[in-house]
């Protein structure tokens, strides 16, 4: 009697690597990324997105921006699109060469010490709809955090889209658990926030006689 094993996964800087090929003509366009990315082009895409929040001091709106690019991506995956959609001319657009070199070798590097600690577990549940969603519905309410003018506010709700996006692009239900950690702790800071400010609200009230 003969047994199959099953193909291992492939490891997520090859499949980063991959992505950044050059077709014959030279050239890196984003549509052929997100195409060869396949179902963990949203991991892909939440990363990319979130480590720009890690700069302490982020010049105005950017926070906002990434919140709402971090929101449409989300939604997408609320709506259960197999990869994420862009307009044609988003699509179009070709990378530059140096952004290429400096994925190809800085993001791949970075990819390979995430590999250290992060690889597939949990395959079935991390590619589950309904945990996709929930994780989607996450992002969202941690983007809409990061786009608040609340100060100190930006590298948490990031490092937990960052950990989602490492555990959807890597297939990693730790790593998405440990997203979800985070964005509770995000939403309680927010509650214990919202209530310390109803509070101080209350007592400038009847301090004034209101």
């Amino acid at each position: 009697m003969s047994t199959q094993t099953q193909p291992s996964e492939p490891r997520l800087s090859e499949i980063f690597a991959r992505t950044l090929d050059v077709n014959e003509d030279g050239v890196v366009v984003l549509g052929e990324v997100l195409d060869r990315a396949g179902d963990r082009g949203y991991g892909f895409l939440l990363i990319l997105l979130a480590i720009p929040a890690f700069i302490p001091v982020l010049p105005p709106g950017t926070s906002g921006v990434l919140g709402a690019l971090m929101t449409l991506v989300a939604l997408q995956m609320v709506f259960g699109l197999k990869q994420p959609w862009f307009p044609k001319r988003w699509r179009a657009k070709v990378l530059s060469p140096k952004a290429v070199r400096a994925l190809q070798t800085q993001g791949v590097a970075l990819l390979r010490k995430i590999e250290k600690v992060s690889h597939p577990r949990g395959r079935r549940f991390a590619r589950n709809g309904l945990i996709l969603r929930l994780s989607a519905i996450l992002v969202i309410g941690l983007a809409l955090v990061l786009s608040s003018p609340m100060p100190f506010m930006n590298t948490l709700p990031a490092l937990g889209v960052l950990l989602i996006g490492i555990g959807l692009a890597n297939h990693d239900i730790y790593f998405i658990a440990a997203g979800w950690l985070i964005s509770a702790v995000v939403m309680l800071i927010m509650v214990l926030g919202v209530e310390a400010l109803l509070r101080l609200w209350r007592a400038v009230r009847e301090a004034i006689g209101f």
